[in-house]
């Protein structure tokens, strides 16, 4: 390279590394803004959220529609989310699903998917639903506001069972095989299938691993199972949990 050919790369390279660290700082204070927004949702902030929120927000959402507004967003999420005491959401960003980009002009865009989890007094928190979302960040009287927010393909999300069970000895797999009579279900048929038991009810068949020493998770589904036992340790029923309550009880065939 000639001498006059390396000065003229200098500015060149100055210029890369300023953008590179612009574009760095700008996904900081985005990020942590987003972060703040998500923990007032939490909380059902509605001041704090709303300092996040541009007056001309535009919010997209597959289940409710457009709402258009500061004021109306903040309504909606009042109403909605939050509308209810006794039941609170909690939002959980789905690990390794956000991307970040930068926008001239003053804007950066944020996507991914979140989950949302449900709250109630006396229940175990359950997952509600999945989505995916893309928000637009405005940078606007010196801050970073939510602009335009897209939040869509709302689903169940998908089932992942437990990594671990609980080892238990074969004889108290073998209590717990046997006939089961269910109100809805009908018959239920548990047996041992080695370290763990197969339970069927008519066309479904799930695979049960010990969580505890009576409590059992479905392989298959987002179900447990809790074998009931009477005072003096005999095996009763069985009761069924779906969504942190139970949905169905069987009582043991004699």
């Amino acid at each position: 390279m000639t001498l006059k050919a390396h000065w003229l790369a200098i500015p060149i390279l100055l210029l890369v590394v300023k953008l590179s660290y612009g574009a760095a700082t700008v996904e900081q204070d985005v990020t942590a803004a987003d972060a703040r927004f998500w923990r007032a949702y939490d909380d059902c902030d509605m001041e704090r959220m709303g300092e996040l929120l541009t007056d001309d927000v535009e919010f997209y959402h597959d289940v409710t529609g457009l709402t258009v507004s500061r004021s109306a967003v903040v309504e909606s999420l009042r109403k909605g989310p939050c509308g209810d005491r006794t039941l609170r959401l909690r939002r959980e960003l789905v690990n390794g699903s956000q991307k970040f980009q930068p926008l001239a002009g003053g804007y950066a865009i944020l996507s991914g998917e979140h989950r949302f989890y449900v709250n109630q007094p006396g229940k175990q928190e359950r997952v509600g639903s999945q989505a995916e979302f893309v928000t637009v960040w405005k940078q606007d009287e010196g801050r970073w506001r939510m602009h335009r927010i897209l939040s869509y393909a709302h689903a169940a999300p998908p089932y992942i069972p437990p990594t671990s069970s609980l080892t238990l000895p074969g004889a108290t797999l073998d209590k717990y095989a046997g006939q089961y009579i269910a109100e809805r279900a009908g018959p239920i048929a548990v047996v041992r299938e080695g370290d763990h038991l197969q339970l069927t009810a008519g066309s479904f068949v799930a695979t049960l691993y010990a969580e505890t020493p009576t409590r059992f998770f479905a392989k298959e589904r987002d179900i447990h199972f809790e074998f009931e036992m009477t005072g003096n340790g005999t095996v009763q029923g069985l009761a069924v949990y779906e969504n942190g309550a139970v949905s169905e009880r069987a009582q043991r065939s004699k």
